[in-house]
C-alpha cells in the first residue's frame, strides 16, 4: 500500500518533469525567434524582422497551450513571452509609429515587463535615428512613444509577483526616456552650432 502511494507520486512527478523540460525548450525557441526580430529591426531589415516575429508568434502559439495544462509549471515560459512581447510591440511601433491596440499574450507577467522593456529597444532606435540624421519630428514621435508606454505602465502599481518585477524596469525605462530626450537636444543644438 505505501509502495503505491510512493509510486503515485513519482509518476506526478515524471509527468511534471518531462512538462517542465517541454516548456523549457518550446520557450527557448520563442526568445530566440523574439531577439532575432528585434535585432533585424535594428538592422533595418523587416523583412527577416517579420518572419523571425511570426515564427515566435506560431511557436508561442503552442507554448501557451500549456497554461491550462500545466499552470504549475507555466512560469518558465513568461521570460519568453516576455521577449515575445517585446518584439512585438517593437516591431510595430518602428512600422507604424504607435502602440499596437493588441498584444499576442495578456499575461501580465509577460506583457507589462515586455513593454516595458521595448522603451529600451526604442532608445536604441532613436539614437541610431539621431546618428543618420533623421528628421527631429520622427524621433521626437518616438520619444512620445516610449513615455506613452511608460505612462500605461506606470498605472500597474501592483506587488512585482504579479506584475513580472515591473517597477525596476520601469525605473529603467524613465531613465533611458531622460536620456534620450537630453540626447535629441543635445544633436540639436550641434546641429545649430554646425550652421
Amino acid at each position: 500500500m505505501r509502495d503505491e502511494f510512493f509510486e503515485k507520486i513519482r509518476r506526478e512527478l515524471e509527468e511534471k518533469e518531462k512538462m517542465r523540460e517541454e516548456i523549457i525548450v518550446k520557450s527557448r525557441k520563442v526568445r530566440l525567434s523574439s531577439s532575432k526580430a528585434i535585432a533585424n529591426v535594428h538592422r533595418e531589415d523587416l523583412k527577416a524582422a517579420e518572419e523571425y516575429l511570426n515564427n515566435a508568434l506560431y511557436l508561442a502559439e503552442d507554448l501557451l497551450n500549456y497554461r491550462e495544462k500545466h499552470p504549475d509549471q507555466f512560469y518558465l515560459a513568461h521570460d519568453a513571452l516576455q521577449e515575445l512581447v517585446e518584439a512585438y510591440t517593437f516591431t510595430h511601433i518602428v512600422q507604424e509609429l504607435k502602440i499596437p491596440e493588441r498584444f499576442p499574450v495578456s499575461i501580465p507577467q509577460a506583457l507589462l515587463p515586455g513593454m516595458a522593456d521595448c522603451i529600451g529597444e526604442l532608445r536604441r532606435f532613436a539614437l541610431t535615428m539621431m546618428v543618420k540624421g533623421e528628421s527631429d519630428e520622427k524621433i521626437r514621435k518616438v520619444v512620445e512613444i516610449m513615455e506613452e508606454l511608460y505612462h500605461i505602465l506606470i498605472e500597474f502599481d501592483f506587488h512585482d509577483r504579479l506584475t513580472g518585477n515591473l517597477r525596476p524596469k520601469l525605473d529603467v525605462a524613465r531613465n533611458s526616456i531622460e536620456r534620450t530626450k537630453s540626447d535629441l537636444l543635445s544633436a540639436k543644438l550641434i546641429n545649430l552650432l554646425d550652421k
